[in-house]
């Protein structure tokens, strides 16, 4: 079967020799049809890492994935050959503390796909994975599949954050899970909605899913405007590009008793924040561990919002081409938000 290893940092090879798995019991046969590529499969291309989940040479990567149901194992009664599901990539045990607690996206023995050390991902023709971990999906919104995870993740953070009826957002970075935050929180009548990236596309998208105010921190001094634009500071920041100086800036946003929402994975292994800030204004940091049982709501939610959704995705590539999707990506061209590989 076809395959898109990444055989070294930047550097991809289509391998064709690989041989397809077959399904254990309580496992599925996946056929990909669609892969999203995400901001954490951007580092691994261009570090090779992140933190010290390192990649050992070839992997495959990459985890928001469509597939149609080639073949199921035994004990597997909840779908059949033919069906359409989007995939949770991650896979928990079901009986650790956490597990047990109602947190499976924390479970001790987590196994993430594309995750060095873990399970290899999405950007070959087949996988396995565990029957409870693929979602059916109606055909409209199949090709939208890539979506439902970073989706949930949007989700998830908005719930962690409270409510956001009469509330002030500020959120920075808008790929497609700020942009999904920008779209759900506009939906709750919020006091007033902010976004902040360097992509012009990206603004204008923010735009377009509800926010008032957009701004480049390469072009604009944005903690004088938006201080200007609302004197009384945020409730909320959602940080969705794990990046320092929207770290720093957020926090000087904030009102005091506000809340700092942690979602992108910087590309250092460090970041600080001003402690006398924090003490003197009370803000609290919250992280967001990927999503937590939300890919129920993520598809309700796709299924009801689909036509505004759809433009999240703007570029498609075949497998051969995933060197130059990720060049692209990793170079934030072309008014680039959500690149996807076809597989079908």
């Amino acid at each position: 079967m076809l395959a898109a290893e990444l055989i070294s940092k930047g550097r991809f090879a289509i391998q064709s020799e690989r041989v397809a798995p077959a399904p254990s019991p309580g496992e599925v046969l996946l056929k990909m049809a669609y892969v999203g590529i995400c901001g954490s499969d951007l580092h691994y291309f261009r570090q090779g890492a992140i933190g010290d989940q390192v990649i050992e040479y070839p992997f495959i990567i990459g985890h928001e994935a469509a597939a149609v149901v080639e073949s199921v194992g035994g004990e597997v009664s909840s779908l059949k050959p033919g069906d359409m599901v989007v995939v949770n990539p991650a896979v928990s045990c079901g009986r650790c503390d956490q597990c047990v607690a109602g947190r499976p996206h924390t479970c001790r023995r987590l196994k993430f796909l594309g995750c060095p050390g873990q399970l290899e991902g999405c950007l070959q023709e087949y996988i396995t994975m565990p029957a409870p971990n693929c979602f059916p999906v109606s055909e409209d919104i199949f090709p939208l599949g890539v979506l439902v995870e970073p989706l949930a993740i949007a989700l998830y953070a908005a719930q962690l954050a409270g409510p956001i009826t009469n509330k002030s957002l500020a959120v920075f970075g808008c790929g497609t899970i700020g942009l999904s935050l920008v779209y759900y929180a506009s939906l709750q009548r919020p006091k007033k909605i902010v976004a902040a990236d360097k992509v012009p596309e990206r603004l204008r998208a923010a735009r377009r899913f509800g926010a008032v105010w957009v701004g480049n921190p390469d072009a604009q001094d944005l903690v004088r405007e938006l201080t200007l634009l609302e004197p009384e500071e945020f409730d909320y920041a959602f940080d969705c590009c794990g990046d320092q100086e929207a770290l720093t800036q957020a926090l000087s946003l904030l009102k005091p008793g506000g809340k700092l929402i942690i979602i992108g994975i910087p590309e250092k292994d460090t970041v600080f924040f001003d402690p006398h800030l924090l003490r003197r204004k009370e803000i609290s940091i919250v992280n967001v561990r990927r999503q937590n049982n939300f890919f129920p709501a993520a598809i309700e939610f796709l299924q009801s919002h689909n036509e505004p959704l759809k433009s999240l995705v703007t570029h498609l590539f075949p497998l051969k081409e995933t060197q130059k999707a990720f060049e692209l990506c990793s170079r934030y061209e072309d008014g680039v938000i959500k690149a996807v590989i076809t597989l079908g």
